[in-house]
């Protein structure tokens, strides 16, 4: 038996970290940093944009960049962005909504994740903080 279910499609994809780890661990975690309730907020304020047929927000489980946290992965833009916190939620939904993505928001934009910016020497600088 063949059910058409028509799952709708979406035209970005927001992941954020939501792991845990100890409270003691160096890397220290996203959930630890409120993630778990950027992604609620991150979610109402994009319903509120009308964003919710074309924007799916989603938690996700360990990103690895924990150093970095809060992070997420924005989809099909293929951007990784570190050290969010609530106070993004609207530079995010505005950049959900351009053309140019997330990256379009300035103050978004130098909160992207890149080989250069998450190297060994900057996380162990980082461990050690």
């Amino acid at each position: 038996m063949c059910i058409n279910a028509r799952m709708p499609f979406r035209e970005r994809f927001v992941w954020i970290c939501t792991n845990r780890r100890a409270d003691d661990n160096p890397r220290g975690s996203c959930a630890a940093k409120g993630s778990e309730a950027m992604v609620e907020e991150l979610k109402r304020a994009s319903r509120v944009a009308g964003q919710g047929a074309r924007v799916r927000v989603m938690a996700s489980s360990c990103i690895d960049h924990c150093e970095h946290g809060v992070i997420a992965a924005v989809m099909p833009d293929g951007v990784l962005l570190g050290q969010l916190s609530a106070a993004d939620v609207p530079a995010l939904v505005r950049g959900l909504d351009t053309a140019g993505g997330v990256l379009a928001e300035p103050s978004l934009a130098g909160r992207q994740l890149t080989a250069e910016n998450t190297s060994p020497e900057v996380v162990t600088r980082l461990r050690k903080g």
